[in-house]
């Protein structure tokens, strides 16, 4: 596996690396989980999957958007006109060293917005191929499978992944009691929770075995979406 603070300058220019995995998050509360969460997320996820396609991964950004969870301590962000300033100053510079593809590992839903107002632009400018995946969004399904909701914030889906990025971690009790239920037409400053889940459905509590096995079940469905978008963006003319 490569990482871009590991090689020297004569490594990188003798393996000319055309593809990168970026893992971007945030340091925001997230109840029984770290404050890191969203970044050991999509750190592991990249991490998973960078020798399958011989991406080199970059160097992680942890800082990004907070709203909702500001209130609570710990927490570090910065202003969108800035995390699109840097978002997109940090790809067109890799640019400039040959890269031609940039696949985003997001690990805050917070993010996203800019990341889609910031990467078309990346790409008309630069012409560095992007795209971003938010990983929560993609495996909703498979966490209602394992675990009885559509994951949520500091919910068992990011807990199963903090875990494998951190297999010394004790696994918290999660069974989604201590969560508030997000609802359309209700929005709070700070959250009254900060863990907050997404769907009604009834939780079933972490298990170690359930924390595995979507870990696993979540790097396939990742590992397809990324091998759809970088074979479609090989066959471009």
């Amino acid at each position: 596996m490569m990482r871009l603070l590991e090689l020297t300058t004569g490594d990188f220019a003798s393996r000319k690396p055309q593809l990168c995995f970026w893992p971007v998050g945030t340091v925001e509360a997230h109840d029984l989980a770290p404050l890191g969460t969203d970044v050991l997320a999509p750190e592991i996820l990249a991490a998973d999957l960078a020798e399958e396609f011989g991406a080199l991964i970059l160097p992680t950004m942890p800082f990004g958007l907070v709203s909702s969870l500001a209130g609570y301590p710990g927490g570090m962000w910065m202003s969108r006109q800035t995390y699109c300033s840097a978002v997109g100053e940090l790809l067109g510079s890799l640019r400039r060293s040959g890269v031609s593809s940039v696949v985003v590992f997001n690990g805050h839903g917070g993010n996203s917005s800019a990341l889609s107002e910031v990467l078309p632009e990346v790409w008309k400018e630069t012409g560095l191929r992007t795209a971003f995946i938010d990983w929560w969004t993609l495996c909703a399904d498979i966490s209602e499978e394992f675990f009885g909701t559509a994951g949520g914030h500091g919910g068992a889906d990011e807990i199963s992944l903090v875990k494998a990025a951190l297999p010394g971690w004790d696994l918290p009790p999660w069974d989604g009691s201590r969560s508030c239920l997000s609802r359309e037409g209700i929005r709070a400053w700070p959250s009254p929770r900060s863990s907050i889940r997404y769907s009604e459905g009834p939780a079933t509590p972490l298990t170690e075995a359930s924390a595995a096995s979507f870990h696993l079940a979540a790097r396939e469905r990742i590992s397809s979406a990324v091998r759809e978008i970088v074979s479609g963006w090989e066959l471009m003319q």
